[in-house]
């Protein structure tokens, strides 16, 4: 299949000066200054590398890690979109992808609460208008008792699974597909009356404020806030008041978002965690140089087996830090280290920061990930696994 060569190359050329930081930092390769200016080039070349297409996670961090803003990243996913221009998906990578019908997430719904079930009601049909607007994104959306909480009164929650950001299209290079998904949200959202649209997740954010619209043609009128920045905001003020200091250990994970965005979600995050009470403790490796939840992992080979690899890694760097327990603050990497916990036995649990937030203000915690997990797993045991073998491959549609 033949396309403009220039077409979704986001990588800067001209700014490029090889020196190499952007793979040199990569906790997965381990290369030498000298390696990782090789690695460029031949990727800058678009020939077959020796190390970046077989050792990488699909992270996001080496675009953190260059001095210059090239973004080196959008370089290596290109050639995952050659790969997918050419020869599709495999099959076994279906059940993972937002647009079929089921995925893991749409089964998991199926055992939601009757009180979570009626929240996505509420979400789905509630217009998108108003001063303040929060779009969950999908991975809220199987952990809905999140936003169920005092501290978001006078915030209108508006989303669906159909309102997909494509954060896990773009991961894989699946450019084609994102800009599909870039053009159906710039129609849903054209002409809505909307101050701020808050984020729950890094990725979402992410998405809106920089990969949609300065990379794939998105336009969106409104300001784009990580919900923590405004929650933080509320707890300054006085707004939210926090009526019990938690006072145990928790090891702080970052998200890979969270690398790009900076100090706006990592700091954020840390401090409300502060305000809290909690006691932080961080990895070996932390913030930019912090490991991947696993989650973005299966992206390269569509292997589960990297994803369970990557997620044990920090499982074990959380636990190595003696904390009590694990704080993220995106639901996607506390639905996958979760998941892969269960093959992981650590007496860590993982908590989210909006669950520490409503213990915090005085409601009751509510903690269903580890038992939700669990039948994610088992899920994708029974629909993915069979599948690995499959030489058959697919295409996305976005309706």
């Amino acid at each position: 299949m033949h396309e403009d060569p220039g077409r979704y190359d986001f990588f800067r050329h001209e700014d490029c000066d090889l020196c190499g930081d952007c793979l040199v930092r990569c906790q997965y390769m381990d290369l030498t200054r000298a390696e990782a200016v090789e690695e460029m080039k031949r990727l800058i070349a678009g020939e077959p590398t020796r190390v970046v297409h077989d050792k990488c996670i699909s992270c996001y961090a080496c675009d953190a890690f260059c001095p210059h803003d090239c973004r080196p990243y959008e370089l290596i996913l290109k050639s995952w979109h050659q790969r997918y221009r050419e020869k599709g998906l495999p099959v076994r990578a279906s059940y993972l992808m937002p647009a079929s019908s089921p995925n893991f997430r749409t089964d998991i719904v199926k055992r939601l609460s009757a009180r979570e079930k009626e929240l996505l009601r509420v979400w789905k049909e509630t217009p998108p208008e108003g001063e303040v607007v929060l779009y969950p994104g999908c991975s809220a959306l199987t952990l809905p008792h999140l936003l169920d909480a005092g501290f978001m009164r006078g915030v209108k929650i508006s989303g669906d699974f159909d309102l997909c950001c494509g954060e896990m299209y773009f991961r894989q290079g699946l450019f084609d597909v994102v800009e599909r998904v870039a053009e159906k949200l710039t129609g849903y959202y054209r002409g809505q009356d909307i101050g701020t649209m808050l984020f729950v997740c890094p990725a979402g954010l992410n998405m809106f404020r920089n990969v949609l619209p300065d990379q794939f043609g998105a336009e969106f009128d409104f300001e784009k806030k990580y919900l923590g920045t405004w929650l933080l905001e509320k707890v300054e003020s006085g707004e939210i008041e926090i009526k019990r200091k938690l006072q145990r250990s928790v090891a702080v994970h970052d998200s890979c978002h969270a690398r790009i965005l900076g100090g706006e979600v990592m700091d954020t995050a840390r401090s409300l965690y502060s305000h809290m009470g909690l006691e932080m403790r961080e990895m070996a490796r932390n913030r930019e140089d912090g490991y991947c939840c696993g989650f973005a992992a299966g992206c390269n080979r569509y292997s589960p087996v990297d994803m369970v690899m990557a997620s044990v890694k920090e499982l074990w760097e959380s636990q190595k830090t003696g904390a009590r327990e694990m704080a993220v603050y995106c639901t996607a990497c506390l639905t996958t280290m979760t998941m892969y916990r269960w093959l992981f036995p650590t007496l860590q649990p993982l908590r989210h920061l909006l669950e520490y937030l409503k213990e915090a203000t005085g409601e009751t915690p509510y903690h269903p990930a580890q038992r939700r997990s669990l039948r994610m797993l088992t899920n994708i045991a029974v629909k993915a696994f069979p599948q690995i073998p499959s030489k058959k491959t697919y295409r996305i549609d976005i309706a």
